[in-house]
């Protein structure tokens, strides 16, 4: 009996999908060192160049003065993330592939953040340093392995709905599903601005609350896994035409 010789396997489907992976990576790299950028000039004027703790924040009446400065900063930190979502939208055949995309590229960005500071700047210093993330409504601050644990889920998430997704399974998630997991990542943002006073008073948390911190971002993971082998597990792929997008 003569056996059929088996076409050649492509990575990610086609080259066509698997140079759009190498674009949105190199992407993701490159604005990582925008960002890096930013963020050490940023730190020259406004902490003479430190990105040591305690932080430094100017506050009037118990607010944080808002100077033309930091208004441009927050512009920017929406600024980024639009850009992150838009090229998420772009990627993705459907609503799930386009916020996985976007789960990836942001995750991406992120962890190179730090990568590309430490070749910049040689910071941080370790894992466990601390880091300003946001201003909004109040200083999120928190060591640096928080965001990259964070980043590195998403990272890990997205690829995993997507894979599937590929594979012709109903990616089914349930409003409660997201609610959950929405729930999980408001307590993380909770724990990075628990200790608000001492972070007003110091620039640090004292100590950080994680506590807080690491039963939601488990939950949120050990949850995703299991509704997402549920899922699979109850459900057979379909077929659907490759050039359907």
């Amino acid at each position: 009996m003569k056996l059929m010789a088996r076409p050649p396997v492509v990575l990610f489907g086609s080259m066509k999908e698997l140079w759009q992976w190498i674009w949105i990576v190199t992407f993701a790299i490159a604005f990582a060192w925008v960002e890096s950028s930013a963020v050490v000039y940023l730190r020259e004027i406004s902490f003479g160049g430190s990105f040591s703790s305690p932080f430094f924040l100017d506050w009037e009446n118990g607010q944080l003065f808002a100077d033309a400065t930091i208004r441009i900063e927050l512009v920017r930190e929406i600024a980024t993330i639009l850009i992150l979502v838009s090229v998420g939208w772009a990627a993705g055949k459907n609503a799930l592939q386009k916020f996985c995309f976007f789960m990836i590229v942001f995750g991406i960005w992120d962890i190179f953040y730090y990568i590309w500071l430490w070749a910049m700047v040689r910071w941080p210093d370790s894992l466990m340093s601390w880091d300003l993330l946001f201003i909004v409504p109040l200083p999120w601050v928190a060591p640096v392995i928080t965001p990259l644990l964070i980043a590195l889920a998403m990272v890990v998430a997205g690829l995993f709905l997507l894979y599937y997704d590929e594979k012709g399974y109903i990616i089914y998630w349930r409003w409660y599903d997201w609610g959950i997991e929405l729930i999980c990542a408001f307590l993380v943002i909770v724990a990075f601005c628990w200790d608000w006073k001492n972070i007003l008073h110091t620039g640090i948390p004292n100590p950080f609350a994680w506590w807080l911190y690491l039963p939601a971002y488990l939950l949120a993971i050990v949850y995703f896994g299991a509704r997402l082998k549920q899922i699979i597990s109850s459900s057979r792929p379909h077929l659907r035409d490759p050039q359907a997008r």
